[in-house]
């Protein structure tokens, strides 16, 4: 047996590897996913000429993470260029995580995603279903914080100069 099978793991479910440790990925749900589709509608217009770019669901490499092991973001703004490997914390402006069965417990966006995008130096949002709130945490003192600096229906919030209302990420009519 060779060390790459030895090493193999066969598994049937979605899982992502974050020091170490395989952890189970939960399917999409529709909330999470017309969460996601809203971000996608507004961010990828106001980007179409600028120096960043909106990734949506993929990898980028934080804190020696890199490659099949990088944490996958829900939405990652980056620099807007060619990259030979993953991007990482030093090509990011921003991440937001979103967030319904995901965000607290051992692993979850709040408990350990977001404080490792944070200590990394990314600002980092989080688009709490649940709650229907967004959280921003710029420094690592924001950890302290139960929910960050909150935002509410009734708030707006910029990333990287583009408004975006809080009511319209969770306008169930839309």
């Amino acid at each position: 047996m060779t060390v790459a099978e030895y090493m193999t793991l066969d598994l049937e479910e979605r899982t992502e590897l974050l020091a170490g440790v395989v952890y189970s990925l939960l399917p999409k749900d529709e909330p999470h996913v017309r969460v996601i589709d809203r971000l996608r509608d507004i961010l990828i217009p106001r980007f179409l000429d600028s120096p960043h770019i909106a990734r949506f669901r993929q990898p980028l490499a934080v804190s020696g993470w890199h490659g099949q092991n990088a944490p996958e973001i829900d939405v990652a703004i980056v620099a807007r260029k060619r990259y030979a490997v993953t991007p990482d914390a030093g090509d990011a402006f921003t991440f937001i995580e979103v967030s319904d069965t995901t965000y607290s417990g051992k692993r979850g966006d709040r408990t350990y995603k977001i404080p490792l995008y944070v200590n990394a130096g990314i600002p980092s949002w989080i688009v709490n279903i649940p709650l229907r709130q967004v959280e921003f945490y710029r420094v690592p003192a924001d950890l302290a914080r139960e929910h960050g600096h909150v935002f509410t229906e009734r708030d707006t919030f910029e990333i990287l100069g583009i408004p975006i209302s809080v009511a319209t990420l969770f306008d169930d009519e839309q």
